[in-house]
């Protein structure tokens, strides 16, 4: 199999669409300007290993995504997180597999439907479900549209399949080889990150907070080599305050810049929706990712790998507050999820927390997260400035619409040519600021007290059953249909 690439200057950096035609031995690659190429693979990510080989293919600790012709054939690589994703659709004669939707429907000459309302819902099952039992494929106007989290594909001229990934993981039974292993791999993707033998450069930047998961994050990315924070200073959360980590980073020797979350700054906003059609994730636009390409270090998962008060993870599940998605590959973005390092032996990991040893570092309360706690302590971070209290920066909001102007301007537009009744900005707000009151009062009363029904106006308003397609065909045409 040959890859034949062509670049395509006005699409986002990290893009890329492959088209295989049946019984053909060249594999066709359309890429956005700073995808990597060689001879024998294509790549827009970082991995534990040397950039120079290429073998991104062959770990399980790859962060963005990739193709890699082998004799045998051709995988597509996916990002080692329930986060990023790879999407395929085939006809009788072609293949398309890409890391972006957009994309695969401009090359591929399709859309999505219109009259189809359940996109959102069949795509956030990879959060409510998980990796394996997740809604696998949606509809367009040609063939199913398939969708595939942290698995490989691979195609060897006749059929394609999801593969595995390649493992070496170490046994990871206690804190020190956890440790061991969690700085060896940091060490060996700063190393990648930064090699000389990439085309483009990358920065690093850690998102930080007071919580456990990012503080910890931020320790591992030091032993990456990062030098540089991002921290949102202002919280969504009904008990406001600072959820800043700006008096942390002087303890890890970082960098620290302060964001504020205002959603009328948020940079590519339909971009998120294009990930699931669900409002979560835009808070981490107003991040300052350094150019041309980031290397994004995120505690996403860390409630779950970390946490002492779930004893098992029956089955892995994808987060779409952190699903940077379309976003990441305009932006220049590589979502690499601390927590999922080593998930395949996330039950090892899991049981390092009710360990005798771990006792200094547990609280017994309901966030109590000892692994990460002691990764903090050990770097040298004062008890007393971080995991004091649970505090929000999302952008979740129970009413689902755009909150920048521009992006509200391209809904109504796209709503008046499918005819659905346009809302003027100021009914928008009314509904918001009424649908975060009333959804305020369901969550903390009668919800508590097992009553479901509730009058929640803000689920039938206007269009929300179309923004995962308004968002995905915007793209597609904005974007891809340029060239």
């Amino acid at each position: 199999m040959k890859l034949q690439c062509e670049k395509k200057q006005h699409w986002p950096k990290l893009a890329w669409v492959c088209v295989v035609e049946q019984g053909s031995e060249t594999a066709r690659l359309f890429h956005g300007p700073m995808v990597e190429i060689s001879d024998l693979w294509a790549v827009e990510g970082v991995w534990n290993r040397s950039f120079a080989d290429g073998d991104f293919d062959k770990t399980d600790l790859v962060f963005g995504s990739g193709v890699r012709v082998r004799p045998e054939g051709i995988y597509f690589v996916s990002s080692a997180t329930g986060m990023d994703r790879l999407w395929f659709a085939h006809d009788e004669s072609q293949l398309y597999v890409s890391n972006t939707l957009p994309g695969l429907l401009n090359i591929a000459g399709l859309s999505l439907l219109d009259d189809y309302a359940f996109y959102s819902e069949d795509l956030v099952t990879v959060q409510t479900k998980g990796l394996n039992s997740h809604v696998p494929s949606i509809p367009s106007s040609g063939p199913e549209l398939h969708v595939v989290y942290y698995d490989n594909l691979f195609y060897d001229g006749t059929a394609l399949k999801k593969v595995s990934k390649q493992t070496d993981l170490p046994d990871l039974s206690n804190y020190g080889a956890y440790k061991t292993f969690m700085r060896h791999a940091a060490e060996l993707i700063g190393e990648n990150a930064t090699s000389k033998q990439r085309a483009f450069p990358v920065e690093m930047l850690v998102g930080l907070s007071t919580g456990y998961d990012s503080v910890a994050t931020a320790v591992v990315a030091k032993f990456a080599g990062c030098q540089k924070a991002s921290s949102i200073e202002n919280s969504s959360s009904f008990w406001r305050g600072s959820d800043s980590g700006e008096k942390i980073a002087p303890h890890l020797g970082l960098e620290c810049r302060l964001c504020r979350h205002e959603p009328k700054h948020y940079r590519h906003e339909v971009a998120v929706w294009a990930g699931v059609g669900r409002p979560g994730g835009r808070n981490l636009t107003v991040l300052d990712f350094p150019k041309p390409l980031c290397l994004f270090f995120s505690g996403g998962y860390g409630d779950v790998v970390w946490d002492r008060n779930v004893d098992t993870v029956q089955e892995l599940k994808g987060g779409v507050n952190e699903m940077m998605g379309e976003f990441r590959l305009i932006e220049g973005v590589f979502n690499c999820v601390v927590p999922w390092w080593g998930i395949q032996r996330v039950n090892q990991i899991k049981a390092i927390g009710r360990m005798a040893e771990m006792a200094p570092w547990t609280l017994h309360n309901d966030y109590d997260r000892p692994v990460a706690r002691r990764l903090i302590e050990e770097a040298g971070v004062p008890r007393g400035l971080f995991a004091q209290r649970k505090k929000d920066t999302s952008s979740n909001s129970p009413l689902w619409w755009p909150a920048t102007a521009a992006a509200r301007s391209s809904l109504n537009r796209y709503l008046q040519k499918s005819a659905v009744p346009a809302s003027s900005h100021q009914k928008v707000t009314l509904y918001s600021m009424a649908s975060f009151v009333l959804n305020l009062a369901y969550k903390n009363t009668v919800k508590r007290i097992g009553i479901k029904k509730w009058w929640r106006p803000w689920l039938t308003f206007p269009g929300r059953k179309h923004l995962f397609v308004w968002a995905n065909h915007t793209l597609r045409d904005e974007y891809y249909g340029k060239d």
